[in-house]
């Protein structure tokens, strides 16, 4: 009975979430209908307010749309509340469904514009001061804090040879050296003078080459008043700094593939 009142109270409320987890799923008020065996002219009233579902059907609405009766009947809690459902569900996915369940947490936190779920390539990155998140469907998923990425920098600055053949060390050198000019965990696009940038690299590296192998890579941007590190090589340089700790070090790190 308890549910039933709270169900009453909120109608008008309960309709609106129905709709929106409805086209959330892209699914039309006849489809949702079917799946239920109602009518659509019913999912329109409930949508509108002007009736509510029969209570039986609150489960099975929060079935088919991937969601607690809670967040469909509109309760609210504190997300930290729902952390030990959270853990004991985890222990249960597969490592894919892990993997697309932290990428849609990526994907809800990213401030970028949104790429269709449809579609196989979907990328979400995030990397600002809270620190990087990526998430490539069906591929990989990172997540590293700003602390993390701060050590992780620092240690591609120690004079230890880079462990992975991923791209040859002068161009990881010279992206390193512009990296540092960001200051925050996000590009800020300054650039740095070919007269300074030449003076903090090493004197026998081949500037000229490297530069415009960075470029190539669409790594680097020529702008007047010399280079800057685009949007793309300093989340490259991130992950090649996240690579060179984990391997170089792999001791100071914990990993659980449960």
């Amino acid at each position: 009975m308890e549910v039933l009142s709270i169900v009453e109270a909120n109608a008008s409320h309960i309709g609106g979430r129905i709709s929106q987890l409805r086209h959330s799923k892209s699914m039309t008020q006849e489809q949702l209908g079917l799946l239920l065996n109602v009518s659509a002219q019913a999912v329109s009233k409930w949508e509108k307010g002007d009736s509510l579902p029969d209570i039986s059907l609150i489960t099975e609405l929060a079935t088919v749309f991937d969601c607690t009766t809670d967040f469909l009947l509109g309760r609210t809690s504190n997300l930290q509340a729902m952390l030990p459902q959270i853990r004991t569900e985890l222990r249960t996915m597969t490592q894919e469904q892990k993997i697309n369940f932290l990428g849609e947490v990526i994907a809800a936190t990213s401030q970028n514009a949104q790429t269709p779920a449809s579609d196989p390539s979907t990328t979400q990155i995030q990397l600002g001061p809270s620190g990087l998140g990526l998430w490539a469907k069906d591929r990989f998923v990172c997540i590293a804090t700003s602390l993390f990425l701060n050590e992780a920098t620092e240690a591609m600055n120690e004079l230890v040879e880079f462990p992975m053949n991923i791209l040859p060390p002068d161009i990881i050198t010279m992206l390193y050296d512009l990296l540092l000019n960001n200051e925050y965990l996000q590009p800020d696009f300054t650039p740095v003078e070919e007269s300074i940038l030449r003076s903090r690299l090493p004197a026998d590296m081949n500037f000229d080459k490297v530069i415009i192998d960075c470029i190539e890579l669409g790594f680097v941007d020529r702008v007047r008043g010399g280079y800057r590190l685009n949007v793309k090589g300093d989340i490259a340089t991130r992950l090649f700094s996240i690579v060179h700790r984990v391997v170089s070090k792999p001791s100071s790190f914990s990993f659980d593939f449960s």
